[in-house]
């Protein structure tokens, strides 16, 4: 709720700084409606944990030749909002309906928090490493699987989705009190 009420607050101000001090418009200008699509972004952290194992092998598999275990901790972002460039919004209509087609929500990017991420703990057999390369292939694994929770998680992007309608919607009314119209939001979704 908290930020629900923050994110409103937010943008009556950024809706009152693009109206500026000037005179009123005759027609509706929905061309901020990029910076609300940013706004309505929305964050989530993940602690993820990267490990990978490789079994010993070879003919001194005994003394644990070849075996290595890597696992460590960190926290990422993921991002999830609607493509910017797949909303339209049309001109009102002589009953001041505003006809606004957006997508569904999806993964914007997904950013490794660098400050959490701590010092691996590795295991190893005889005469056997972990390099920097096993390490990195790792935490790109454990990112995919990151990316992928997140995508089968559809609570996230609908709750994404109607962020994104919340604020748009506010701002099409908003416009249309700028100019003394009053507007009504139809939404199309977007095939």
């Amino acid at each position: 709720m908290k930020i629900r009420k923050a994110a409103v607050i937010i943008l009556a101000i950024c809706i009152s700084w693009l109206g500026g001090c000037s005179d009123k418009q005759e027609d509706a200008d929905f061309s901020h409606v990029r910076s609300v699509c940013e706004l309505a972004t929305l964050k989530c952290y993940y602690h993820n944990v990267a490990k990978a194992e490789v079994e010993a092998s070879g003919l001194f598999r005994w003394l644990g030749v070849g075996y290595k275990k890597i696992w460590t901790e960190y926290s990422g972002i993921v991002e999830l909002g609607i493509d910017v460039n797949k909303v339209s919004i049309a001109e009102p209509d002589a009953d001041g309906v505003v006809k606004i087609t957006i997508p569904d929500a999806e993964i914007l990017s997904i950013d490794l928090d660098e400050d959490s991420l701590g010092t691996p703990l590795t295991d190893t057999g005889f005469m056997t490493k972990i390099t920097k390369e096993e390490e990195t292939a790792a935490l790109a694994k454990a990112q995919e699987d990151m990316e992928k929770t997140a995508q089968e998680n559809t609570a996230l992007l609908v709750q994404a989705k109607e962020r994104a309608k919340n604020l748009i919607g506010a701002y099409v009314k908003n416009v249309g009190e700028q100019i003394d119209k009053t507007y009504t939001v139809e939404w199309v979704d977007r095939e």
